[in-house]
């Protein structure tokens, strides 16, 4: 089996187009949304009059059975997060003011409204976007695969926080653990080709083929969106435990 597997689109209405059209030519049985399917931060990108948040999720929704929330997601849809073992927050956050959460959240949270446009979303996204996991796992060929946003416990990607050393993956492999999954697929970090953990080692890859021959292992695939050359996606093959990496 083929998998697909994007993420963070961030309302690129024109790479989303091209990347599904390359899935349509890579034989894929299945496509995954990691999230971030919202969230057109002004200071990051320059497609303004291409950005389209409705029209990316529509599509989204008719070619992916699979879809996450990330934090720009949840920030859209006024979410609060269910896993949320790093921050413990009131029920009335989306009603207080950015500035009284900023100081309630230490400035360790992302608060989007500081940067990001309304997604102008109709009322049927946000709705849609309600019934959406933070997380998924799944079996595959024997495996069993989890995909998140981010990195437990930070699986929806609101903590300022990114991590580049093995060490810092110990709690997600100990999440791993607890749901007996052996690899992970997490977006987020925007990586520039893709990057895998271990629990020994972190590395950095160029867009490319790899067997998953070290398990357990995380793998952080790139950005549809544009920014600064770093975008693609990602075909996970479940019977040959391999994944490639594609630039758009």
């Amino acid at each position: 089996m083929r998998i697909a597997i994007i993420t963070d689109i961030h309302e690129n209405i024109i790479n989303l187009k091209q990347a599904f059209n390359k899935i349509d030519k890579s034989n894929c049985d299945e496509v995954i949304c990691l999230g971030d399917i919202s969230g057109y931060s002004v200071p990051y990108y320059d497609y303004l009059q291409s950005r389209n948040a409705h029209e990316c999720l529509s599509l989204v929704r008719a070619n992916c059975r699979t879809m996450i929330l990330g934090n720009h997601d949840l920030h859209a849809a006024r979410i609060i997060p269910k896993s949320k073992a790093y921050f413990d927050f009131p029920p009335n956050w989306y009603q207080l003011h950015h500035r009284e959460r900023r100081v309630l959240a230490n400035n360790a949270l992302w608060l989007h409204e500081e940067n990001d446009l309304d997604p102008l979303y109709r009322e049927e996204d946000i709705e849609f976007l309600h019934t959406l996991p933070e997380s998924v796992h799944q079996e595959f060929s024997g495996v069993k695969v989890l995909f998140t946003h981010y990195v437990y416990p930070n699986i929806s990607g609101l903590r300022k926080e990114f991590y580049t050393y093995s060490d810092e993956f110990r709690k997600h492999f100990e999440f791993m653990d607890a749901l007996d999954c052996q690899v992970s697929f997490v977006g987020h970090a925007h990586v520039k080709g893709f990057t895998m953990a271990t629990r020994k080692r972190f590395r950095q890859y160029r867009y490319r083929r790899i067997e998953l021959k070290h398990r357990p292992c995380c793998i952080g695939i790139p950005p549809v969106t544009r920014l600064n050359k770093r975008n693609g996606f990602c075909i996970f093959d479940t019977d040959a435990m391999s994944i490639k990496v594609i630039k758009l």
